[in-house]
């Protein structure tokens, strides 16, 4: 295999996405749509087009293609310059999809992920060895029971540094990483009640790269493990939609890797690169190009 910058194994979603004009309706209540597109989603999916525009080879792999999936799926990333020969086609599954609804602020996803990842079936690839030890970086979800583990100790083996998402502090992934992101959501969700800045402190002494975690529009924390914990303000930008925030953030996240940006920086160009991502919709319909980063990172 030649040269590979980026390998991304995750999730890769077929997106109804729709926007509204006012808030998402409480039950029994009543939004009207605005706009709607039916485009590529999921965190492997959006990463794979940033990094793509930013001038970076992707190889995405991850959730198996189906028949309502494959056809758009393989236009659009052929369109794009995105490799996803490794994405298998199986013509008696549908495909991996989801129905998303954003109304600027936020954004509320139904799907069929519960049944597709912890059914009787397995719906997604099996990992590449050969992408990992060609990749420069690997992009790694957490989501898929024995891929995504299978993807780390392979990234051990060949020394391919990896970069992951929402993984709790006592797995072996989320100490290995080169660099871990947590979502507020994540944290929320997974730690209800649990102090951030005490939680912070327990990844930070395990974890063996740098430690991120994000709080949408109250900015970042990040830290290595040899250094305490900084803050950095998001940047101010008019939000028109949060959908592929935290995605577009890895992906600045391994954009940075790739440039041998410092911690600081990276923290920086990642948080711009969600920032700019929310300014549009669909979000990463037209992904942010370097120029726009920078000139964002100028004004902050």
């Amino acid at each position: 295999m030649p040269e590979l910058d980026v390998y991304i194994y995750g999730m890769t979603v077929l997106s109804t996405i729709h926007l509204l004009k006012d808030k998402f309706p409480a039950a029994d209540g009543y939004q009207e749509i605005v706009q709607t597109y039916v485009m590529p989603g999921g965190e492997a999916a959006n990463a794979a087009v940033v990094l793509k525009n930013l001038g970076l080879s992707v190889r995405l792999d991850g959730c198996l293609m189906g028949e309502q999936t494959a056809k758009p799926l393989t236009e659009y990333f052929t369109m794009r310059g995105i490799d996803c020969s490794l994405m298998t086609y199986r013509g008696d599954f549908p495909g991996w999809r989801d129905i998303v609804f954003s109304d600027g602020a936020s954004r509320t996803v139904f799907g069929w992920f519960g049944n597709y990842l912890f059914g009787e079936e397995r719906l997604w690839t099996r990992p590449s060895e050969e992408a990992v030890r060609a990749a420069h970086y690997v992009a790694l979800d957490p989501f898929f029971p024995d891929g995504s583990d299978h993807v780390a100790e392979l990234c051990r083996q060949y020394r391919t540094d990896y970069v992951t998402i929402d993984c709790k502090w006592e797995t072996p992934m989320a100490q290995d990483a080169r660099v871990l992101v947590c979502s507020q959501e994540f944290v929320r969700n997974n730690y209800p009640g649990v102090d951030p800045a005490w939680l912070f402190e327990q990844y930070r002494q395990v974890c063996g790269g740098l430690l991120i975690f994000t709080f949408g529009s109250e900015g970042v924390w990040y830290a290595s493990p040899s250094t305490r914990r900084k803050t950095l303000a998001a940047y101010e930008v008019k939000v028109v939609d949060t959908l592929a925030a935290g995605d577009s953030f890895r992906a600045g996240v391994i954009y940075g890797l790739m440039h041998n940006m410092p911690d600081d920086e990276i923290a920086r160009f990642a948080s711009a690169t969600a920032a700019m991502v929310c300014t549009r919709f669909p979000s990463v319909a037209e992904p942010p190009t370097l120029e726009e980063i920078e000139g964002l990172m100028g004004k902050g």
